[in-house]
């Protein structure tokens, strides 16, 4: 079983860009990418390999993060959506990141803060809020709650500010014109 993780981290490892110089219109363009194919693998293991692959510092207590997890991409990924797949598996086992200066800290959930919320009301003009409601739910991140209002033919939509005004810049050209 040890050396099946080892090679899964070598091949991981092997997949990770090399060093190339660009210029900044081209980075932009250029995005590199990796699969993950991490099947029922050690939560450690796999927080080295994207470690490794962005460069970050995590810092975790071995004896609370513990378990398996499965991180699997069909397709090539950028460093950062390898972040919050990450992040999105860790918070499936109750673990969240927290942003501090010397990296990445991996904690329960429940230390954690509460979060920033907000809540937007979208008048729609084109389109009937129920049927936007149900649309979007289907996109939404975790989080995100989208409650139609018919009378008014809007939508509530609360959660973490970022996701919120995703999904406002999403239905904002159909709904203002």
């Amino acid at each position: 079983m040890k050396t099946h993780v080892v090679a899964l981290v070598s091949v991981l490892l092997a997949l990770l860009p090399q060093t190339i110089r660009v210029t900044p219109a081209e980075a932009q363009q250029a995005t590199p990418s990796v699969m993950l194919s991490f099947e029922n693998a050690d939560i450690q293991t796999v927080i080295k390999a994207v470690s490794s692959l962005m460069g970050i510092t995590f810092l975790y207590d071995p004896e609370q993060v513990r378990g398996r997890i499965t991180l699997l991409s069909p397709k090539g990924i950028s460093p950062d959506q390898a972040l919050e797949l990450l992040s999105s598996a860790l918070a499936l086992h109750g673990f969240g990141l927290v942003n501090r200066a010397e990296g990445l800290w991996i904690v329960p959930a429940q230390r954690l803060g509460p979060e920033a919320v907000a809540i937007e009301v979208v008048r729609l003009r084109y389109a009937r809020a129920g049927e936007v409601a149900h649309t979007l739910s289907w996109i939404a991140p975790p989080g995100v709650r989208i409650v139609p209002y018919d009378p008014t033919n809007s939508l509530v939509i609360s959660g973490p500010p970022a996701s919120v005004e995703k999904l406002i810049d999403i239905i904002k050209p159909s709904s203002q014109n």
